[in-house]
């Protein structure tokens, strides 16, 4: 006997229910121990991938940077080299201005919605245009300052406009180019990314060794860095534009949140603007040019131990940054983690130059022998530094910045007591500061971390 249309359409509706209640129980289930085995293994064969593809591409980086220092060490005089050490230096502080926080908070804003291509544009719009208004103020916090040290380390009037004048073009082209190389973090394209910048870096060794040796200036030496480096920007547009609309309007609402990371990071930016390179501002103010010389020599050979901070830069933070909130004890596991495997790799590449610190030093020229002490000191003191960096990176991936009004006081109140207590006239002295602080920055920001995520767990989505 058949049933009612009405009577069958019920039946079948009570069949799907039944259904989907019962799959919404085996959901609910806990996943047998050997599926959580099979998906935590095979986000360690990403994590290993993307870290074997990294270190290749970083180590080849950082071998061609490191190339192209030594031929610029051994081709120019001792205090050509001492003003090529403090206008890379500005450089660097004008490009730490620029940043305050914004790339942090591209990685954190863009974390959120990397899978969309517009609005991830949109993100990245709202970040290069804070960035420019921004490179004005860099530029007339760090020109003065360059030329104040240049003056004092002996340069004529000639050597300070032209060195000034030769990192512009090279800061010009470096607004941007962090926040575009998001993009291609966040969607872990990590191969095209690394071909851009080994390119980037043949081509720099290329002029370096061209020109440097005939002209052997440290205006010369600044100016060339910018060719290769407008070639990177040009590839980089492309490969961005793939993932994300970079020339779509700025997101208003990420603007603002940006606006109100770099309000609340610019006061300690300006401050990290001379923390982060504390060993050349005292030396360059203390000491002289042969010291500075020597600093700057030995901080090139910082450059490998340098080698896994790019590493964690292009693969743990974006990936940190992309852990869903609601898994509070993977963040918390990862943020130290992350920071162990960094703290090690790097002290296996201190053992090595400790155990061969002549043979390293014979790279940079006769000029710097007998240095194996400072040598040594100086790959401890940027491990150190590189940890402290670390542990505010990847808070600063999660929004966890600790606010200005701590860090500044403390760290000025400790490096004021180092220079009171340390020979700043020496190499010795100075590296001993940089590494003291460092240390204490570490410190500063772990702790800052584990407050903030007992405090209020929410601030580590």
């Amino acid at each position: 006997m058949n049933l009612p249309d009405g009577a069958d359409r019920g039946s079948t509706n009570r069949v799907d229910c039944a259904r989907v209640d019962r799959d919404s129980k085996l959901a609910a289930r806990p996943q047998p121990w050997s599926r959580l085995l099979v998906e935590e293994l095979r986000r360690l064969t990403g994590w290993a991938h993307a870290g074997f593809v990294t270190a290749g591409a970083q180590t080849a980086v950082q071998l061609l940077g490191l190339l192209s220092g030594i031929v610029i060490i051994r081709s120019l005089a001792i205090d050509e080299y001492a003003y090529y050490t403090i206008a890379n230096t500005a450089l660097g502080a004008m490009s730490v201005v620029t940043d305050s926080g914004v790339t942090s908070g591209v990685f954190a804003e863009g974390g959120k919605l990397w899978e969309d291509r517009a609005r991830l544009g949109a993100v990245l719009s709202a970040g290069i245009a804070i960035r420019k208004r921004l490179s004005g103020l860099a530029v007339l916090v760090a020109v003065p300052l360059l030329g104040l040290l240049l003056r004092r380390q002996g340069a004529s009037w000639l050597e300070l406009t032209l060195l000034i004048a030769s990192i512009l073009p090279l800061y010009l082209s470096t607004v941007t180019a962090q926040l575009l190389e998001t993009v291609p973090r966040l969607h872990q394209r990590l191969l095209p990314l690394y071909c851009v910048q080994v390119g980037m870096n043949v081509g720099r060794l290329a002029i370096v060794a061209l020109l440097i040796p005939v002209w052997p200036f440290a205006a010369v030496a600044t100016l060339v860095a910018a060719v290769p480096q407008w070639w990177a920007n040009w590839r980089l547009r492309r490969l961005v534009a793939t993932q994300a609309d970079w020339r779509a309007p700025a997101d208003t609402a990420a603007r603002q949140r940006l606006s109100l990371q770099v309000r609340r990071t610019l006061p300690s930016t300006i401050y990290y603007v001379f923390s982060g390179q504390l060993m050349i501002w005292l030396i360059a103010v203390f000491g002289r040019a042969d010291s500075v010389a020597a600093v700057g020599a030995l901080g090139r050979l910082a450059i490998a131990v340098g080698i896994p901070s790019a590493m964690f830069g292009a693969v743990a933070i974006p990936r940190y940054a992309r852990i869903p909130a609601a898994d509070r004890s993977r963040v918390g596991r990862r943020y130290w983690q992350s920071q162990l495997v960094l703290a090690f790799t790097c002290l296996i590449l201190v053992g090595a130059l400790a155990t061969f610190p002549r043979a390293v030093l014979a790279v940079l020229g006769p000029h710097y022998s007998g240095l194996e002490r400072e040598a040594v000191l100086m790959a401890v003191s940027s491990v150190v530094w590189i940890l402290a960096g670390s542990a505010h990176s990847l808070a600063a991936a999660r929004g966890v910045v600790a606010p200005p009004l701590l860090v500044v006081p403390y760290c000025i109140i400790g490096q004021a007591l180092l220079v009171l207590l340390l020979p700043m006239q020496t190499v010795t002295g100075v590296i001993w500061a940089g590494l003291l602080s460092a240390a204490s920055q570490w410190l500063l920001h772990i702790a800052y971390f584990i407050w903030t995520a007992r405090r209020v767990p929410a601030v580590t989505s």
